[in-house]
This record gives C-alpha cells, sequence and structure tokens, in this order.
C-alpha cells in the first residue's frame, strides 16, 4: 500500500458519510496480462459518540468487510466481473466538494455580476431620461418645443369640434391659420416667437390677438406664454426654392403651402363663402404635419437630424 487520502465527510441531520482511497502497488512479474484476485479485507472500527461538551463514549468494536475483486494488469476488465465499469470516471466525495465549491463560486461571481448590470441598466434609463427630460427652458425660450406642439394639438381639436358643431366661419379659419402657421414653422426649421402673456393679456383672458396661442408653462404654477408663427405661402416657397430638399420634403412643404393659401383666404375673405372642404383637407392636413413635427422633436430624431446636417455640411466642403 502506498498511501491513501480522505475526503471531506457529508453530513446530514443524522448521518455522517467518509470515504477513503486507497493506493496500491501489486509487485509481481509473473502478473501481466493475467488476472489478479484482491482478497476479501477486514477494516474494524469503532464509533465514537460525544455527548454535550465534553463527555465521549466509545461504541463497541464493528468491523467492515471490503469484499474481493480481481483486477487484470494492463488490462480493461477482468474475465471475473460480473458488470463493465469505467472506474477512472468515478466521483469521489473530493470530487463533489470541489465541484460544490465551484459550483458556490460561479454563483458569488454570477451574482455579482447580475447585480453590477442592474447598476449599469438603472444608469443608462437614469441618463437616458436625464437626456430627455433635459429642461429647454433657457434665457432665450421661455417654453419647451413638446409643449408647444401639444398646445397646437389641443387647439386645432378645439377648432374641429367647432367646425363640427357649427361649421367654418372666417374667426374658426384665422384659429386654424394660428395653429398651422406655427406648425409650418417648425416644418421649416425656424424657431417659432414666444413672450410672456402678461404683455398682452391685461384681464386675464385665455386669447390674445388672431395668430397667437397662449400656453402655460411650468409646474406646478405653470406661467403663461403667447406662442406664434410667422410663416406664409411666400416663406413656404423660398423653403422649397432651396436646394437640398428631399422629395419627402418637397411634398411636404408644398401641402403645408396649399394650406396656408386656403386659411388665409378664408380668415380674410370679403365674400363671406368659405370652401369647406378644401378647409377641412387643410384642417387635416394641420393634423398630419403636426404629428410629423410631434415625432420629430424627440430627442433620437433632434440627434439624428444633427448628424445629418453636419454630414451635408461635411459634404459641401468636400465638393468645394
Amino acid at each position: 500500500m502506498l498511501g491513501g487520502s480522505h475526503g471531506a465527510d457529508l453530513r446530514t441531520e443524522q448521518r455522517r458519510f467518509f470515504q477513503y482511497e486507497y493506493r496500491l502497488r501489486l509487485i509481481a512479474d509473473g502478473m501481466f496480462g493475467r488476472d489478479v484476485a484482491l482478497p476479501e479485507t477486514k477494516i474494524s472500527y469503532r464509533v465514537q459518540s460525544t455527548v454535550g461538551q465534553k463527555t465521549a463514549l466509545q461504541g463497541r468494536d464493528q468491523s467492515y468487510m471490503l469484499p474481493a475483486q480481481s483486477m487484470r494488469v494492463l488490462s480493461l476488465v477482468p474475465s471475473d466481473a460480473s458488470d463493465i465499469r469505467d472506474t477512472s470516471t468515478s466521483d469521489t466525495f473530493g470530487d463533489i466538494d470541489q465541484r460544490a465549491f465551484r459550483a458556490n463560486l460561479f454563483t458569488v461571481i454570477g451574482s455579482v455580476l447580475f447585480v453590477l448590470a442592474g447598476l449599469m441598466a438603472i444608469l443608462g434609463l437614469v441618463r437616458l431620461f436625464q437626456r430627455y427630460r433635459k429642461p429647454a427652458v433657457t434665457s432665450s425660450r421661455l417654453i419647451a418645443d413638446s409643449t408647444i406642439l401639444s398646445g397646437v394639438g389641443r387647439e386645432i381639436s378645439r377648432v374641429q369640434r367647432d367646425r363640427d358643431s357649427g361649421g367654418w366661419t372666417p374667426d374658426l379659419a384665422s384659429r386654424a391659420l394660428g395653429a398651422l402657421r406655427i406648425v409650418a414653422t417648425y416644418a421649416i426649421g425656424r424657431p417659432v416667437s414666444t413672450m410672456p402673456a402678461s404683455r398682452l393679456l391685461a384681464d386675464g383672458g385665455e386669447t390674445a390677438e388672431p395668430g397667437r396661442l397662449i400656453l402655460k408653462a411650468g409646474w406646478p404654477r405653470g406661467k403663461r406664454i403667447a406662442v406664434s408663427g410667422a410663416v406664409t405661402p411666400m416663406t413656404i416657397g423660398r423653403s422649397l426654392a432651396r436646394p437640398g430638399n428631399t422629395a419627402g420634403q418637397a411634398a411636404l412643404l408644398e401641402t403645408l403651402s396649399r394650406a396656408l393659401t386656403t386659411l388665409t383666404e378664408a380668415t380674410f375673405s370679403r365674400e363671406g363663402k368659405l370652401d369647406e372642404p378644401a378647409l377641412d383637407e387643410a384642417l387635416a392636413t394641420s393634423k398630419s404635419v403636426l404629428r410629423r413635427m410631434k415625432f420629430e422633436q424627440f430627442w433620437f430624431m433632434k440627434r439624428l437630424a444633427t448628424r445629418r446636417a453636419g454630414t451635408e455640411l461635411d459634404n459641401r466642403a468636400w465638393s468645394r
């Protein structure tokens, strides 16, 4: 016998399992290619029990009989084997303990990485929220673009309800024209005009002169801001004449030009007859362009537009 090893004991509530490994060496010149019979081996042992903290009780002598088995030197299966086993792959208590240790280690590492991934995700969401909620009100801007477009959408909805209940009137066309001018200002990439409504409203009313829309900005006590746009069909025509417009942009500008012309003629008409189908089409155009402008005000669309503008400037510089 060359030696052996004792793996870590496995314990349950009422049992303790132990395992010993022994290494043997057979020294015999005539045993190569033959069966070697290992005789039965008797192992005597005594169970020691502990009662309390200091008292130790010795159990009676017991014995365990290792069964006899055979092996063939330099062979895979001895001739008297009752079954075929690959003993090289048997797991000992030590192997089980090492695998349990590695499993616990990987569990700890996985938990730490999961927590770090959660923290990074929370950090990314916070930065995304901060970027999305970045204050748009500065010293030169009194109200955010999203607030303006939401207010324009509410005004267009009110115009639609009044039109459905009583038909088109020059005053209703004037309200629709003011809202469409603000939307068209965003469509051609110009800033809208904003100013405190206190300069225009002395009686605390909800409306100012035609063409201006009164909105509230800030929370919880919002300030009243007057918003207006100065886009006319002539302005749209100049934007159409500029080079670099895509087919989609040109079609959008042409639609806006027709809608502005229709609403302008209805607002300043002296004959009193209004082309209601044309006005309905202009109102539908206002809704469609408003939805597109709201989508383009998202931060990722603004960044994409900025990159496109930078690419166009670089291409123009190279072409020169």
